[in-house]
């Protein structure tokens, strides 16, 4: 009617632009705006503004003459606020576009015209005319034949007593089905299961449709239901943006903005903008790989720095992209308010109009709830391919087979709302919204139901998305029956690939992947081992290279009690993912790392500013060097690592600090001329030492001096502690510092604590003197206690042996799961089976003991 209207008014007129009336409310909320003012600035405040005039506009509304005559002084100030929005609006408009009310004036002003204009009029496809067009409707049918076919639906009452002529379409018979169905999800499996039938049966995809009241909610699943059928389908209300790959880019762009850089968005970013964007074609995939690995990357500066590190030679074709991403660095730093002006910059094509479009909806900081609303129009030809959309649209051109999901008292009919702007005590609702949502949703499945040709299935979820039970809704028929669909049904008709599969079970149990599949769950649940729990060939060269490699104590302690999480580990190269950017807090390793490394920074300068030493030190000498290790170490983190926000990470300084004092401050004797060190490395590989460690003067080793077990060929490699050394290097003393939760006094602690024991052994081998050497343990955050390794040389004597035996079971192939495994905080139940802890270990555990017990006597050592 906004078309008609606008060739019978004559001249270049056109309704207002949906576009256009967003970008001049876009423009409008900059200026006064009366009551309006405290909340246009809001999210959602220019839609709603949308919206509202067009509501008003629509219902043939004159804001300012509604002010005039409205009783209530809150309903009087708001109609004013938007009537002076309204001016506003309508001033930035194009002269040639008019508002509904106006476009009616022009046309009944040239409605003698309407014969050579318009000719005869039919009326198809509606349930209503808005109250604005309804006087054209009107005089029209004076001058020329207006006719308005119902098409199995009532007519509006307002049609009668005017000359417009009513056609009653007759309706037709189609075949009916109810169906209840597990979950949406599973409701909307089985429409497509039904679409690939009639496929199947030779009905055209033009000839069908799935519809819903508000089909939002359900976008999801038929997105990805789309793709694994591989059917096409049409989207009649619009694809959301953030399922194209341009979506995806300035979603990307969004998260930048809103929440500041960080390695992950910024790696996103730029692997988004080297497909969409052409001047970072060139960029190539793994230009990431340059950047530093524990730098924080939190800021311009950080960023800057790093590309200007990055291999000016990145591109295949020689030339340098540093300034293609020093370039975007620079924009994305501008921040949120230049928001437009970075998305010019860096985007192009479809992706900057989504921007653009993105930015009018709403402001900056709601980039990432308007993005989420938007919609492009669908490219899959509606011509040809199955529809998915609304009711409303499907009433206006119904198909011969459809079927209508999400019939549940939720969600069919629609509740109705009051318009935010417009609520019902300023201008009452039957005049705003004359055919309010529910009445609409009504009509609309009346309509479907009496214009399909062949075929309407309504189906209901049992349970919504998160469990809830759900009721049928109010417009569900009671008649025929209902088909009750269970989700694990074999289907007559598979939607996908993998959905025809699991509908036959006899054809899957054939492939190589369910054999492969059914062999390790037999065998994970049958009392033998077998190679599905970690039985290889002996002597296989991964085994060998894992095993071959220097050891450290954490290492072994995984060899000897998780053979299995040892090939994992250190055959395979699993690591857990580690997260560096904008940590919420320290994780007990990191915690551990920083007082370590205070500890270190403290007894270094200890023994360099004060005479005789650490050995000497008073407490209050302590206090201040570990003081001003803290801000030293502190300094350095915040240069080189990614820190939890500055009150997290100055309270765990304080605390490391705390528990470096505690440490250092244990009881013990001081050993004649004694000298003192921390953090000492041993065993470590030449190529490993890096320009600038620790030199050989100021440690009593040389650090790459090689260290074996006894009667093994195992060499180990590791950082002491903190070590004690008597002048004459005779008597020395090891202190392995733990900042987790004090346990049992351990020895070997099952397997579990080795660091004593091989840093005990290393200084043996190390110190030419061959000296005396006290090994203790202390956990700061349980007190100053120290726990001492009873007899050093026979438990190592007992480590080697049981070092020895892990390592030769390991080379022949027994790399089986060990106690670990079942631990809560175990790093790889990623790869065990399925519920490993509540079965498959409590089958496999005596077993695996069997076959490792050669070395498993560890696992009882205290």
């Amino acid at each position: 009617m906004d078309q008609l209207a606008a060739r019978l008014g004559g001249g270049f007129l056109r309704p207002v632009d949906a576009d256009r009336l967003k970008n001049a409310v876009a423009d409008a909320v900059r200026y006064p705006l009366e009551e309006l003012d405290p909340i246009k600035a809001l999210p959602g405040f220019q839609r709603a503004a949308v919206a509202s005039l067009s509501k008003a506009w629509n219902a043939g509304l004159t804001l300012r003459e509604e002010a005039n005559v409205a009783t209530g002084a809150a309903a009087r100030d708001r109609l004013n606020s938007l009537a002076t929005l309204e001016k506003i609006v309508l001033e930035k408009l194009p002269a040639n576009q008019l508002r509904p009310r106006d476009l009616v004036l022009r046309a009944l002003g040239n409605v003698t015209a309407a014969t050579p204009v318009l000719g005869r009029i039919e009326i198809l496809g509606h349930t209503e005319m808005s109250p604005v067009w309804r006087p054209l409707l009107e005089r029209l049918a004076v001058q020329i034949p207006v006719r308005w076919v119902a098409e199995g639906r009532e007519f509006p009452d307002w049609l009668q007593g005017t000359q417009v002529e009513v056609e009653m379409t007759p309706k037709k018979d189609p075949a009916t089905s109810l169906v209840s169905c597990a979950s949406p999800r599973h409701e909307m499996l089985e429409a497509f299961r039904w679409v690939r039938r009639l496929l199947a049966d030779g009905i055209l995809p033009q000839q069908v449709a799935i519809a819903t009241a508000s089909p939002e909610p359900w976008d999801d699943h038929v997105l990805a239901l789309t793709d694994s059928a591989n059917l096409p389908v049409h989207f009649t209300h619009g694809r959301p943006v953030l399922s194209v790959a341009e979506g995806q880019l300035t979603a990307a762009l969004a998260a930048v903005l809103l929440r500041g850089f960080s390695r992950t968005r910024i790696v996103r970013l730029v692997a988004l903008l080297r497909i969409r964007a052409s001047r970072f074609r060139a960029l190539p995939s793994n230009w990431s790989g340059g950047l530093p690995v524990s730098r924080p990357l939190g800021d311009v500066t950080s960023w800057m720095r790093a590309v200007g590190e990055l291999d000016p030679l990145l591109s295949p074709e020689g030339t340098d992209q540093r300034p293609a991403l020093e370039e975007m660095i620079k924009a994305l730093g501008k921040g949120l308010r230049s928001a437009a002006e970075v998305g010019n910059t860096l985007l192009e094509g479809k992706a900057l109009r989504i921007w653009t479009k993105a930015l009018r909806d709403g402001p900056p900081p709601a980039l990432d709830i308007t993005l989420q609303r938007l919609r492009i129009d669908d490219t899959v030809d509606q011509g040809s391919a199955v529809v998915w959309g609304t009711a409303a649209d499907l009433a206006a051109a119904p198909r011969p087979w459809t079927w209508l999901v999400g019939l549940t008292s939720q969600a069919w009919p629609r509740r109705p709302g009051e318009d935010p702007l417009l609520p019902d005590h300023v201008i009452e609702r039957d005049r705003l919204d004359p055919l309010p949502v529910h009445e609409a949703d009504r009509r609309d499945i009346q309509t479907i139901r009496a214009m399909t040709a062949h075929k309407v299935v309504l189906s209901r979820a049992r349970r919504d998305s998160e469990g809830r039970l759900n009721g049928a809704s109010p417009l569900y028929p009671r008649k025929p029956d209902e088909t009750y669909l269970a989700q694990s049904r074999e289907a007559e008709h598979a939607a996908s690939a993998a959905d025809r599969l699991v509908a036959r079970p006899d054809e899957f149990k054939d492939i190589p992947s369910a054999i492969s599949a059914r062999g390790a769950w037999t065998d994970w649940y049958t009392r033998k081992i077998s190679a599905h729990d970690g039985l290889i060939r002996s002597n296989h060269p991964v085994l060998t290279r894992a095993v071959t490699r220097r050891q450290s104590a954490s290492s072994l302690v995984r060899l000897l009690r998780d053979p299995l999480g040892y090939l994992w580990r250190y055959g395979f190269g699993w690591r857990e993912p580690h997260e560096t950017d904008e940590p919420l807090t320290l994780d007990p390793a990191a915690f551990g790392n920083l007082m370590h490394e205070i500890l270190e920074e403290a007894v270094t300068r200890l023994e360099e500013t004060v005479v005789g030493g650490f050995a000497t030190a008073s407490p209050e000498d302590l206090i201040e060097a570990v003081k001003a290790a803290a801000r030293t170490v502190g300094g350095k983190w915040q240069d080189e690592q990614s820190l939890p926000p500055p009150v997290l990470w100055r309270q765990k300084r304080r605390q490391a600090a705390q528990f470096a004092i505690t440490a250092l401050q244990s009881p013990e004797n001081r050993l004649s001329g004694q000298r003192s060190w921390a953090e000492i490395p041993f065993g470590v590989d030449p190529a490993h030492i890096a320009p600038g460690a620790k030199s050989l003067g100021n440690l009593p080793w040389d650090p790459a001096s090689p260290v074996t077990i006894p009667e093994t060929p195992i060499r180990i490699t590791g950082t002491i502690d903190r070590l004690d050394l008597s002048g004459d290097s005779t008597r020395a003393r090891v202190t392995d510092y733990k900042s987790g939760r004090k346990r049992a006094t351990p020895q070997l602690g099952k397997g579990a604590e080795l660091q004593r024991c091989l840093y005990a052994f290393a200084v043996t081998e190390l110190v030419n003197s061959g000296p005396k050497v006290e090994a203790r343990l202390i956990f700061p955050r349980s007190g100053d206690e120290l726990l001492a390794l009873k007899d050093p040389k026979a438990t190592l004597q007992r480590l080697a042996e049981y070092v020895a035996a892990a390592s030769k079971s390991f080379a022949r192939g027994n790399t089986l799961p060990g106690p670990d495994a079942a631990s809560r905080y175990y790093d790889l139940s990623f790869a065990l089976p399925a519920g490993a802890k509540e079965r498959y270990l409590e089958v496999k555990a005596p077993l695996s003991a069997s076959k490792l017990v050669a070395f498993a006597r560890v696992w009882d050592e205290p």
